[in-house]
């Protein structure tokens, strides 16, 4: 009986490392990536993601939400109201953790 509770077991810990739709990246149709989708095109051709409104940053480019953006320690705008976090290729992401896109880019959780 001990295998096969060690089988179970291990299945259960496979089965949480695959991607799964919850944790998947939606590709918007210039090719970019965002953490949830649908893509929602703002007025300068960019996408962002989670449905909602497009919101203007101070240098110009566009976040999601209705309310506000923050700034990065890069200089960049990322979505405000939610936590940031630094990912492994130096760039910040609004959320709690950083997911890998298809392209190499990260998008926050």
């Amino acid at each position: 009986m001990r295998s096969s509770s060690f089988t179970v077991t291990l299945m259960a810990a496979l089965w949480l490392l695959v991607p799964s739709a919850a944790s998947a990246q939606t590709l918007c149709p210039d090719g970019s990536y965002v953490g949830q989708g649908p893509c929602r095109l703002c007025p300068d051709g960019s996408y962002v993601g989670q449905g909602s409104g497009c919101t203007l940053a101070p240098d110009g480019s566009y976040v999601p939400g209705g309310s506000s953006s923050r700034l990065t320690p890069k200089g960049d705008y990322i979505e405000g109201g939610k936590g940031m976090i630094l990912c492994p290729d130096g760039t910040y992401v609004a959320g709690s953790r950083c997911v890998l896109a298809p392209d190499g880019s990260y998008v926050g959780r």
